[in-house]
């Protein structure tokens, strides 16, 4: 009865009172006794539990009340690989390297030790190799195929590059191709290390010689099957080296895109603008599409680097009626944070005529006028005083907007020759405030996407 007459008297207390005793900062602190009481239940309410959650390295109080599912862990597993992933493709080795590799390291597999009999030895031997050989041609396979990225988890500039570049479809098959390759090895390799293992284990009297054969039968048909389907493999080594050599576009790096119809000067103004040597250059041809591919510069000033990124041309048609090369190009303005610098030729030469280069610029500038802008008027150095019209297009005056485009190009357009040099200063100064404007503007996205949101 004392010790429940102590424990009711100890719920009675006032609970400041006991914290107070207890502590050594207590001293000289007199409370009531008696003015306040606290029921046990209550006392017991007022003890409050919190959690906490792990935001960008600090620990921030949650809410406790219903424990939500934590979906960060599922999204991060289906978001999205930044631009990059073509450099971190495993390096695949020929189907031939694999082979002979294979077969050295499975013929100096030796037997079990601790068997006596010659003929046991020999089929013991057999099963052990042609098991061996079995996973030495498996275990690539494999690793190619996990380590190679799932397309749907690629960025969508990168995701274009590849439908673009080996046809929609064909990665995958490739992917395929070497996977069915895979399961096929596995299954002939079980099968034929299972009958060399049976025949050992049954007590059947072998020779040496019939255990030999068993092994040779299996050697020949799983380098048979390698060398029949390792093209599979060999094509994901050349779907491997096209994707490797694409030039790496950094998302938080300004870009400047060169943008026009083909034979225009883009290739040749890039090569001014670019403080090294561009990537990827082409011979440059006086016909359309010599670019074949995306030729990317860099630009450093005043301690900062820049890209500047040449796209093939564009022509007067439909989207649907667009080829590879100029899909690629509105990949790039769809995908990636450029600016554009958009490059007109009105002499004649590039062979696409001034108002088809009309209708094409108005096109890409109502598609993408969320983009920074600067419109440049090639070859000034040939450029004639009266306007360039071409037989098949129509020279109605009355088109007040072409027909000054003919004649000036667009409004605010700098005109620049990379021949005698002309123009190309003013065009370096415009090109330099152009991409500090596009850092400010991907600056200003990523802090808005970094701030933290306040837990309430």
């Amino acid at each position: 009865m004392s010790g429940a007459y102590c424990l009711s008297q100890l719920s009675q207390i006032s609970s400041t009172k006991i914290l107070l005793k207890t502590s050594k900062f207590s001293k000289g602190v007199y409370v009531k006794a008696g003015a306040t009481k606290y029921p046990t239940s209550c006392f017991c309410r007022n003890v409050q539990t919190v959690t906490y959650g792990i935001v960008n390295g600090s620990y921030v109080p949650t809410t406790s009340k219903t424990q939500q599912p934590d979906k960060t862990k599922d999204n991060a597993s289906t978001k999205l690989e930044s631009v990059g992933a073509f450099q971190k493709l495993p390096m695949v080795m020929p189907s031939v390297d694999i082979l002979y590799s294979a077969l050295r390291k499975a013929k100096r597999v030796p037997p079990t030790k601790g068997i006596a009999n010659i003929a046991k030895r020999e089929r013991n031997r057999g099963a052990k190799q042609l098991d061996a050989l079995m996973k030495e041609l498996a275990v690539p396979l494999r690793e190619y195929t996990e380590n190679f990225p799932k397309k749907k988890f690629l960025h969508p500039y990168e995701r274009s590059l590849i439908e673009l570049t080996l046809g929609d479809g064909n990665y995958e098959e490739v992917l395929r191709n070497v996977d069915a390759l895979r399961k096929k090895v596995v299954c002939v390799g079980k099968e034929r290390a299972s009958i060399c293992a049976k025949w050992c284990n049954s007590g059947q009297s072998l020779t040496k010689r019939d255990a030999e054969e068993r092994l040779n039968e299996g050697l020949e048909k799983l380098e048979e099957i390698f060398k029949c389907e390792g093209k599979a493999v060999d094509d994901l080594l050349n779907v491997a080296k096209t994707l490797r050599a694409m030039p790496v576009v950094d998302l938080e790096t300004p870009t400047l895109c060169l943008v026009g119809a083909p034979n225009v000067g883009k290739s040749s103004l890039v090569r001014v603008l670019s403080t090294g040597k561009p990537e990827m250059l082409k011979l440059v041809c006086n016909y359309p599409f010599t670019t074949r591919g995306i030729l990317m510069g860099h630009i450093a000033l005043k301690f900062q680097h820049f890209q500047v990124t040449d796209t093939p041309g564009l022509l007067k048609r439909c989207d649907e009626d667009r080829n590879n090369l100029e899909k690629l190009t509105l990949a790039v303005l769809s995908h990636l944070p450029t600016a554009i610098l958009y490059v007109h030729d009105l002499t004649g030469e590039c062979g696409t005529s001034p108002s088809d280069q009309f209708v094409i610029y108005k096109e890409i500038k109502e598609r993408f006028s969320d983009h920074l802008w600067l419109d440049v008027v090639s070859k000034c150095d040939i450029l004639q005083e009266s306007p360039v019209i071409f037989i098949t297009e129509d020279s109605n005056a009355d088109h007040l907007e072409l027909a000054r485009y003919r004649k000036m190009g667009p409004e605010g357009a700098i005109r620049v020759s990379v021949k005698n040099g002309k123009g190309l200063e003013e065009l370096k100064v415009r090109v330099h405030e152009l991409l500090g404007a596009q850092m400010d503007r991907i600056q200003s996205t990523t802090s808005d996407e970094a701030s933290p949101e306040l837990v309430t």
